[in-house]
């Protein structure tokens, strides 16, 4: 067995033992989880990782305080990226996530130290087809529609429409997609 095969089985393996161990947690089936991969899920929430999801090493995946962050089937999260939900984080199907990407229904209130403790939530919805391009940044209450491209280190906060190129810090629309027949 080559060594890019027993490396996919052992992260299947490890995607099985993860949702028989940890209670809130579904790994869909042939979903794979890298090595080094952190895991957080307080009691009362749930994290979902779609039929065939594949999760590269060293990702954080955490839900707190009740949150669901959910992966669709087929999508791909490259090495140490960050998915956090307090509330709500939904990847669509057959997304892509470079690595190092960031996305977190939550942040710091503005005016107070973070030592404060208090955080601003909204949730984060992102479609199918999506690819954010590495050490992307989504932010709080941001919604990305279906067949979207981001671009290199973008921070994505607000609404990108569905069929575009976005790019750019805060990331915005540079152009529009040809529809695939």
């Amino acid at each position: 067995m080559t060594g890019t095969r027993l490396r996919r089985l052992e992260g299947r393996v490890r995607a099985r033992l993860w949702s028989l161990r940890y209670r809130g947690l579904e790994a869909g089936p042939r979903a794979v989880v890298g090595r080094r991969c952190r895991l957080r899920i307080d009691r009362g929430s749930r994290i979902v990782i779609g039929a065939r999801a594949e999760i590269d090493d060293g990702t954080t995946l955490a839900a707190y305080d009740g949150g669901v962050l959910l992966l669709g089937a087929r999508s791909f999260v490259g090495h140490t990226c960050t998915l956090a939900a307090h509330e709500r984080v939904e990847v669509g199907e057959s997304t892509y996530l470079a690595e190092l990407v960031s996305i977190r229904d939550h942040d710091h209130a503005v005016g107070l130290p973070p030592s404060s403790g208090v955080i601003e939530i909204s949730p984060v919805l992102i479609g199918a087809r999506v690819w954010l391009s590495a050490k992307t940044t989504v932010v709080r209450g941001s919604r990305i529609g279906d067949d979207v491209v981001v671009g290199a280190n973008a921070v994505v906060r607000g609404e990108l429409p569905s069929g575009v190129v976005a790019a750019g810090v805060p990331a915005r629309v540079i152009r529009e997609l040809e529809p695939v027949e």
